[in-house]
């Protein structure tokens, strides 16, 4: 919204007791018959009902005036407003990858045929990430492991899922011994419907790409209303050499898979000036590791306390705008699990050592977790 003070004093709201003084006042002063404005009184009710109203009318203005303007524009004002400039939100997307079955031994061939379902262990939620298996898939008989392109059920970046997790099949499959999504499963990210502030972001910065030659805010701004694309970031002070753009491209998985960077790389391509050298890369990901203690009392019960834990810090590394991507302050996880588990008594973060704080072209992804609890 508007700030406060501005809609102060553009239009103010009035004071309920002052504008039922001015009203009796005007009153007496027209010689109005009826003296008795005490409270509970009938006359006393009309007034303040029509004082309501005025009030509930002022606020109304308020609204309306807040929501004319793109930076306090809210809800489906601010997608009306950002209509004006030829900007809407970005659509969902759902998550596209390889699940890998494995076997130790050759035997028959194997058919997974399309439709079927993989899926996730419940969290701590009770929530499970289900995927369906896009096209007929054969298994040959002298074959350890296959690869099965599959989609999620619906449309978000919580599909996104690390490696290692997607481990059940809806319907079991005799002669499969291991389902995993292995390290760089994805193929197509997923993602959410495209938040307030990034597009309000993307609509202010609609200014840049009237320019006749690009820059690096109409780059950015272009490159940013692809699906998928969390942040672009642009370099242009020629990194390869006089005449050179490099766009880093992180998506809402972290690591921008090549079919992402080719959408970009198609929409780049269509505003860049005649000798603009462009490349298109992703951020590179890199993987923490954490080693954490977590203290409680002697007396409480940890039934669940290591699910609660996991779920803490998977949230804690999800890929936001909110959060720089490149940064992860020990203090932050710490607050995180204080905040989300008040039976702690203490928290200890072994590994890493130290804050990290890496360059600008780098992701942090969660690795490795080694939970520890211990009773004081």
């Amino acid at each position: 919204m508007m700030d406060e003070k501005i809609l102060d004093e553009v239009i103010p709201v009035p004071d309920r007791e002052e504008l039922k003084n001015q009203i009796v006042n005007e009153l007496e002063d027209e010689g109005f018959d009826i003296t008795n404005f005490s409270s509970g009184g009938i006359f006393f009710t009309i007034i303040m009902i029509f004082i309501q109203i005025r009030i509930e009318l002022v606020k109304l203005l308020r609204t309306v005036l807040s929501n004319m303007f793109v930076s306090s524009a809210k809800g489906i004002w601010l997608e009306l407003k950002g209509a004006d400039y030829s900007k809407k939100k970005k659509d969902p997307t759902k998550t596209r990858g390889n699940v890998t079955l494995k076997r130790t031994t050759a035997g028959t061939s194997i058919k997974i045929p399309q439709g079927y379902v993989f899926k996730t262990e419940q969290d701590i939620n009770g929530e499970e990430f289900a995927f369906i298996v896009l096209e007929d898939v054969m298994m040959g008989k002298d074959d350890l492991t296959v690869k099965v392109l599959v989609e999620a059920e619906k449309e978000g970046s919580k599909y996104n899922l690390p490696s290692g997790q997607i481990k059940k099949s809806l319907i079991h499959i005799e002669g499969i011994d291991e389902i995993t999504n292995e390290v760089g499963w994805i193929t197509q990210e997923g993602s959410d419907l495209e938040d307030e502030e990034s597009f309000r972001e993307r609509t202010l910065n609609s200014w840049a790409e009237l320019s006749a030659y690009p820059i690096r805010d109409k780059y950015k701004n272009v490159c940013e209303a692809v699906p998928g694309v969390l942040f672009a970031t642009v370099d242009d002070m020629h990194p390869r050499g006089q005449g050179t753009v490099d766009i880093i491209i992180t998506s809402t998985a972290g690591e921008a898979t090549q079919s992402l960077l080719d959408e970009v790389k198609e929409a780049a391509d269509k505003i860049k000036a005649p000798y603009d050298n462009l490349l298109v890369k992703s951020a590179q990901v890199v993987t923490q590791d954490l080693n954490v203690t977590l203290y409680i009392s002697s007396l409480s019960d940890d039934t669940g306390l290591e699910e609660k834990a996991m779920s803490t810090i998977i949230e804690a590394f999800k890929r936001t705008k909110n959060r720089n991507l490149n940064e992860f302050y020990k203090s932050d996880l710490i607050f995180a699990l204080k905040k989300d588990i008040d039976i702690l008594k203490n928290i200890k973060i072994n590994t890493p050592a130290d804050d990290v704080i890496l360059e600008n072209d780098k992701v942090i992804v969660l690795g490795n977790v080694d939970l520890t609890i211990e009773k004081v």
